[in-house]
């Protein structure tokens, strides 16, 4: 190695020069506590990303959308995660309703919503038509035998004119009467459709309602474990980088007062023939890499840039 001067960085040995010492000793002391650290794996558990588990509300909106699909229990991991989903119905909550109203639309559905009592009335009716069908003859009777033609054939005219008029009038009454029974019961008939069709989509209504509740309650809880995760991730990191942002600012300072700006030089001294900037300039070289590595590692593991600590001078005399 070619000789340098003593008022340069190393002697002709090889070795660093006295001037060196009292500053390098109380830099290289806080970096060796560190550098160990660089030597050997770093256990970065406590630095990666973590996802927090699936909130149990969310697990619960899971499980109500598979049931109202007609699926079973669904099964959740350890993270709360769907791992499987058992058996179920196949049946969906609201096919009983469409089942029900499927078979309401039937053409002989109505029959179930005759009145019972509208045979009662279509009996009685019979009988009072009845009843008038026999005074009607009655009087016919007499009307003849008055006239003098009980027996003749104006008689037997006038019964027969009389019976098939009774026979149109009386079908036409209870005709009026089915009717209006078939009528009702067509319009119950339909009601009951409706409202079986209105039944399943209430349930539907209803249940995605339950369902988008507890979806936002469990993203709710499930954002707040994350910011606690995410928070202790970030302090890790910041506790990781701190002892080596110490360090770098040590250094950092020579780098301004080595720029070869004269307003940090001192009169009549080249930055060159300082022994104190020179040692500064000296350990940054060395050890620069090895800090600006070890910093860069563990920054990959923070969202954000954390804003590094900044040390004077003072600091590396141990005056701060």
């Amino acid at each position: 190695m070619a000789a340098i001067s003593r008022g340069g960085a190393m002697t002709a040995e090889g070795l660093p020069a006295p001037f060196l010492e009292p500053f390098a000793e109380r830099i290289t002391t806080l970096l060796g506590e560190q550098l160990p650290k660089t030597g050997t794996p770093m256990d970065v558990s406590g630095l990666t990303p973590k996802v927090a588990a699936v909130s149990p509300f969310i697990q619960q909106a899971q499980q109500q959308i598979a049931s109202q699909a007609g699926l079973g229990a669904l099964q959740f991991g350890p993270t709360g995660e769907v791992t499987g989903i058992g058996t179920g119905t196949g049946v969906a909550a609201y096919e009983p309703y469409l089942q029900r109203a499927e078979a309401l639309a039937a053409p002989s559905a109505y029959q179930q919503f005759m009145s019972p009592y509208q045979q009662q009335v279509i009996s009685e009716t019979e009988k009072q038509l009845a009843e008038a069908r026999a005074r009607g003859r009655t009087e016919l009777g007499a009307q003849a035998i008055k006239a003098g033609a009980f027996g003749g054939g104006r008689a037997d005219i006038a019964r027969a004119e009389y019976e098939r008029q009774r026979d149109i009038t009386d079908a036409g009454i209870l005709a009026n009467l089915r009717q209006q029974g078939l009528q009702r019961a067509q319009t119950l008939q339909q009601q009951a459709l409706a409202n079986q069709l209105g039944l399943g989509e209430a349930q539907q209504t209803f249940q995605s309602g339950i369902t988008s509740s507890l979806g936002q309650a469990g993203t709710g809880a499930q954002a707040y474990s994350q910011s606690i995760l995410d928070a202790i991730q970030q302090g890790n990191v910041i506790a990781e980088q701190f002892p080596i942002q110490q360090i770098q600012g040590l250094v950092q300072p020579f780098g301004t007062l080595l720029s070869g700006s004269p307003a940090y030089q001192t009169p009549g001294i080249t930055i060159g023939a300082s022994p104190g900037l020179t040692a500064a300039k000296a350990f940054g070289s060395v050890f620069g890499s090895t800090l600006g590595g070890r910093q860069n590692l563990t920054s990959r593991f923070l969202p954000q840039q954390q804003p590094q600590q900044s040390f004077g001078i003072g600091s590396l005399y141990g005056y701060a």
